[in-house]
C-alpha cells in the first residue's frame, strides 16, 4: 500500500526536487541516477504528474536538475579532500545525496521537521553513518547532537529563501560559533525571484512563500561577515543542456535572475 501524504505550503515544496530527479533518473542518458527518489515516487499516494504538469514546469524541474549536478559534484570534491568529515543537510526534505556521493566514511546529518522525518525513515533505507534529526533548522539544539564539529559541509539546497535576512543570519552566525573549519554549499535566491515570485511554478502550486533573496553572493558577506565567498555556480549554464537555442537566447536576463549555489569558507 501507498504512504498517503497530506503536505502544504513549504513542506510540499520539497516534491518538486524529488520529482525532477526522478524524472532525470528516467532518461536514457540522465545527468545522475537516483534510485531512491525513483522509489519514492513510486511509493507514495501522490498525484505527482497532476500537481506539478511538465508542460508548465520545465523550468523549474531544468533548475532542480542543474542544482542536484552541482551540488552533487561540489561535495563529492568535499569529502575526496576531507574524507572523515560531517555533512549536514539542513532542510533536507526527501534528499538522499548521502547515497549518490558516500565514501564510506563520512558522517551524514539530515536536519528536517519532525513530519518529514518520520516520512524519510518509513522511505529511504537507514545506514548507521546517517542520523535523521527532527528538529526546524532554527531551533539549535540540533548542533549539540552533531558529535565531529570539525571539518563540516554545511547544505541548504532550496531552504534558505523561505526564511527572513534576520533568520539566516543568525543561522549562519550560529553554524560559525560551534563548528571549526566549516564550508558552506548553499542555494541563493535573487531578490528578483523574490519580488516576482508570483510567476514561479513553485510558488503558483503549493501557495509558498519567498522571504529572501540577495542581489549578489558576495553579499552574503555583509551579513555574516565571518564567511568568504570561495566560488559561485549559476544554474542557467547547467541548465542549457534541457533548451540549449532558448536558453542561450534568454541567458542575459536569466542568469541575473536564477539561483545559484555559493561556497564559502569560515574564516
Amino acid at each position: 500500500m501507498k504512504e498517503k501524504i497530506n503536505l502544504t505550503g513549504v513542506n510540499e515544496t520539497m516534491l518538486v526536487p524529488l520529482y525532477a530527479r526522478a524524472k532525470e533518473s528516467k532518461k536514457n542518458n540522465p545527468e545522475f541516477i537516483d534510485k531512491t527518489a525513483i522509489k519514492i515516487i513510486n511509493n507514495l499516494d501522490y498525484d505527482f504528474r497532476k500537481r506539478f504538469k511538465a508542460s508548465t514546469n520545465k523550468m523549474n524541474f531544468w533548475g532542480c536538475t542543474a542544482r542536484t549536478v552541482i551540488l552533487d559534484k561540489q561535495t563529492k570534491e568535499y569529502i575526496n579532500k576531507n574524507p572523515n568529515s560531517t555533512v549536514i543537510n539542513l532542510a533536507c526534505g526527501l534528499d538522499d545525496r548521502f547515497t549518490r556521493v558516500d565514501n564510506g566514511k563520512i558522517k551524514w546529518y539530515n536536519i528536517d521537521f519532525e513530519e518529514i522525518i518520520e516520512l524519510r525513515e518509513k522511505l529511504i533505507e537507514s545506514n548507521e553513518r546517517v542520523t535523521n534529526i527532527a528538529s526546524s533548522a532554527l531551533d539549535f539544539e540540533w548542533i549539540n547532537k552533531i558529535k565531529n564539529k570539525e571539518h563540516v559541509l554545511i547544505i541548504a539546497e532550496g531552504f534558505l529563501m523561505y526564511l527572513d535576512e534576520k533568520e539566516v543570519q543568525e543561522l549562519f552566525n550560529k553554524i560559525e560559533e560551534n563548528f571549526t573549519n566549516i564550508i558552506l554549499l548553499i542555494e541563493l535566491m535573487s531578490t528578483w525571484m523574490v519580488k516576482n515570485q508570483k510567476v514561479h511554478d513553485t510558488i503558483k502550486t503549493t501557495g509558498a512563500q519567498f522571504k529572501w533573496g540577495i542581489k549578489e553572493s558576495k553579499d552574503f558577506e555583509k551579513l555574516c561577515p565571518r564567511y568568504e565567498l570561495i566560488e559561485e555556480y549559476n544554474l542557467t549554464d547547467l541548465m542549457k543542456k534541457y533548451s540549449p537555442i532558448f536558453i542561450r537566447i534568454i541567458s542575459p536576463f536569466l542568469r541575473k535572475r536564477n539561483n545559484r549555489i555559493a561556497k564559502f569558507e569560515k574564516i
